[in-house]
């Protein structure tokens, strides 16, 4: 298999095994799983294995053997659901659930599933599929028989919960280990973060086209087209958005939306990308085509093309507004579709949040990260769609050696502001050191179209080619 020789050559790099019966396993393997096994079975050690694969798969590995579970964690992941798509939870450590994951597998779209159905950040980690699905049935069985822990093999049965992280090229490590010191650039972090422009939209604002005439202004609650082909989510979108005041028309298909985008005004279109008869991204580019229909904010909605590749290509070229994925959190759809009938503008902190967020600022400058996360944790509730808040926040956590809870709060600062830079490069770095390369290279790539000036944009270029 051709999707096998990547895997072949980092094995045969290290040299512990004859290249004769390495190449026998991978000729007679129809799937990579069952590569893994044969290269097993040849005495290849399995940590050095998973190391191999993390390295491979850009993610860090997990050390099942060196690894306890306490089992109320099986609980986010039923048990038909683990066993089908071998994934086995690991632990809930900084606010997110930690998985593992079949280092044979070809994709892992079940994280997503997970991401939806617990509410939580998940990170994944590679192990072997023979030992993962042992585990998975052991772990479960423990469970059923009333157990509150599962412990491997090579350790004691009173060993503590935790899960023996494998970073690409090294072996397993304690999870939830202190981080390394700070970079230069890590510690620039807190004078930039009084320089972030909270007031600034996510891009930059467009030039409006004067083409004469009277100004309409509207006069009673927005109206909102929203499309899509689910009925469910329609049916959703419709509830949540006539409790919020707005008057709501829906359509089934492309077909369906442009019929009434020619008879109708709507002061913002919900629009999900993949729809019978026309798709959402032609019709998109259509209304920004139409000197009717161009000032009409528009918000994408996918479960299909995800990544900030796609919302960007959403923007430059089909002249899209914003751009959502699938699943989203309805507050968070709410807050976009008040931005953009407003104008695109943000909505203003409150004078309470701005005074929290100045002391967690002082508390953080002090070098008091345990009062200052305490104080900006506590201007998130009052203005929970803050990304310099997030920002501030995860800086704290960083300075506590919560990195897991770290990384949360910098995704969400991206999540709320595509282009913070500030937050992107925090979170490569994060990244980085746990293990999630593909993540770190993400977040670079993303780094270096939000660099603030030339020089720093050069820098991050130079930082992405060591990563890859």
């Amino acid at each position: 298999m051709a999707s096998l020789e990547p895997i072949a050559r980092l094995i045969a790099a290290r040299r512990a095994l004859p290249e004769a019966l390495l190449r026998k396993a991978r000729d007679e393997s129809p799937t990579k799983s069952a590569f893994l096994a044969a290269v097993l079975e040849l005495g290849f050690p399995e940590t050095d294995l998973v190391a191999i694969m993390a390295e491979h798969l850009g993610i860090p590995g997990v050390d099942l053997a060196n690894t306890s579970i306490d089992l109320n964690v099986l609980d986010a992941v039923p048990r038909p659901v683990a066993e089908s798509d071998i994934v086995l939870p690991l632990s809930k450590e900084g606010g997110r659930l930690h998985v593992a994951v079949s280092a044979g597998a070809e994709n892992f779209d079940v994280l997503e599933e997970l991401r939806f159905i617990s509410g939580q950040e998940v990170s994944h980690y590679a192990a072997m599929p023979s030992s993962l699905q042992q585990v998975i049935t052991v772990a479960y069985d423990a469970k059923d028989r009333g157990d509150s822990r599962w412990t491997g093999a090579a350790l004691d049965e009173g060993a503590k919960p935790g899960f023996a992280v494998i970073l690409p090229g090294k072996r397993a490590g304690a999870a939830g280990a202190a981080p390394a010191a700070a970079s230069k650039e890590l510690e620039e972090e807190l004078e930039e973060l009084q320089e972030v422009d909270v007031d600034a939209g996510d891009e930059e604002e467009e030039e409006v086209e004067v083409v004469g005439g009277p100004v309409a202004v509207r006069s009673g609650p927005a109206r909102i087209l929203a499309v899509d082909d689910d009925f469910d989510i329609l049916r959703m979108l419709d509830r949540t958005l006539k409790s919020s005041g707005y008057v709501v028309d829906l359509a089934r298909d492309g077909r369906e939306a442009e019929q009434k985008l020619k008879s109708e005004k709507y002061d913002l279109v919900l629009l999900d990308a993949m729809l019978p008869h026309v798709h959402g991204f032609e019709i998109c580019a259509r209304l920004k085509a139409s000197a009717r229909t161009r000032a009409t904010p528009v918000i994408l909605v996918s479960a299909v093309y995800r990544g900030w590749r796609y919302a960007h290509d959403a923007r430059e070229t089909f002249g899209a507004d914003d751009y959502l994925e699938k699943p989203f959190h309805l507050p968070e759809l709410l807050r976009r579709v008040q931005a953009r009938i407003s104008g695109g503008a943000s909505v203003p902190a409150t004078e309470k949040a701005e005074e929290l967020y100045q002391q967690g600022i002082a508390l953080l400058e002090a070098k008091k990260p345990a009062q200052a996360r305490t104080t900006l944790e506590q201007a998130i509730k009052e203005d929970p769609f803050s990304p310099r808040t997030y920002f501030a926040l995860g800086r704290a956590m960083h300075e506590q050696g919560d990195v897991f809870h770290a990384i949360t709060a910098y995704e969400r600062a991206v999540e709320l502001r595509p282009n913070l830079f500030h937050a992107l490069r925090a979170l490569a770095a994060l990244y980085e050191q746990k293990g999630f390369r593909r993540k770190a290279v993400e977040a670079v790539e993303r780094a270096v179209h939000a660099a603030p000036d030339p020089s720093t944009r050069d820098a991050m270029r130079q930082r992405l080619l060591k990563l890859l």
